[in-house]
């Protein structure tokens, strides 16, 4: 799958592949429906199986909770990139770098990619550490990134790609308490893992 293909070599050879898509034409519904929207089924099946059935006992939650934290998964694992390339192009000017939106798309997806992939590890939520390790790869892909497809100057891609993290970070603290109190919501124990009610 031409997809699966894209992501192992971003993941592999970053540098060389971030100079390959610099030059590709492609659209950001390309990028939407034919990458991310593929990619993203990983994490929220993960999350179904492992919060679903594998850590049922443990963590309290129902299969329904389950189900609808894999669906809201999904669901705002697009968004949050979408919302991601939007950053990176209004910053551009800020630092010195070309705007243009496809390319700040691009970047926004292929540094995804690691974490996309990775979610495969909510399959056992107690893995969800190693999950954590391919995100912060994804960002340093960021950081090779900026200077090849946003044409940021050297000494000014560090400072670009931290305020973006932080960007990130706010998005992914609100997509997460989103999946968390309605998920929570929904599980027969909310508070007390492993602990069912009488």
């Amino acid at each position: 799958m031409e997809q699966i293909d894209r992501a192992v070599r971003i993941v592999q050879n970053p540098q060389a592949e971030l100079n390959k898509v610099k030059s590709e034409k492609i659209s950001k519904e390309y990028l939407i429906k034919q990458y991310i929207a593929i990619l993203a089924i990983i994490p929220a099946v993960a999350y179904i199986i492992g919060w679903g059935f594998i850590g049922m006992g443990w963590f309290g939650r129902s299969i329904e909770a389950a189900v609808v934290g894999g669906i809201l998964t999904y669901i705002l694992s697009i968004a949050g990139f979408y919302v991601t390339g939007l950053v990176i192009n209004a910053l551009a000017p800020n630092f010195t770098s070309k705007q243009n939106e496809i390319q700040a798309m691009k970047l926004a997806a292929y540094s995804y990619t690691p974490m996309l992939l990775g979610g495969i590890f909510n399959i056992i939520p107690a893995l969800g550490i190693i999950g954590l390790l391919f995100a912060l790869y994804g960002l340093y892909i960021l950081y090779l990134g900026i200077p090849v497809l946003m044409e940021t100057p050297a000494d000014k891609a560090l400072t670009y790609t931290i305020v973006i993290i932080v960007a990130m970070m706010v998005i992914y603290l609100v997509m997460g308490s989103i999946i968390a109190a309605i998920t929570i919501s929904m599980s027969p124990v909310p508070g007390m893992m492993g602990v069912i009610p009488q």
